[in-house]
């Protein structure tokens, strides 16, 4: 059976195989949604120092969901590494010239 046909139904199952770091990454990103819509919304920025045209307040927040994305994408990468070594080091079944 190949990796792409498993198909796990259980919760439980499909949260222990999501890496820690993605978990981290996907709750600093919600954090900095939440602030990011908290400043563009909320809260008034009269005087406030302003870069670009942008108060600093909104571009801290802009950080913060990218800060929550640069996590989540590392995670997967390290948890898609950790899966190939899993595997062991199979070759490909075709040769390295084949018609792909």
């Amino acid at each position: 059976m190949l990796v792409i046909e498993t198909v796990t139904t259980d919760r439980a199952e499909r949260s222990r195989r999501f890496p820690r770091l993605g978990w981290a990454g996907v709750v600093v990103m919600v954090v900095g949604l939440v602030a990011d819509i908290t400043e563009h919304t909320l809260i008034p920025h009269a005087g406030e120092l302003a870069v670009a045209g942008y108060p600093v307040s909104e571009h801290a927040a802009h950080l913060v969901v990218i800060v929550g994305m640069v996590l989540l994408l590392a995670g997967v990468v390290v948890d898609g590494v950790r899966a190939s070594h899993r595997r062991g080091s199979r070759r490909e079944r075709s040769g390295l010239d084949a018609v792909r």
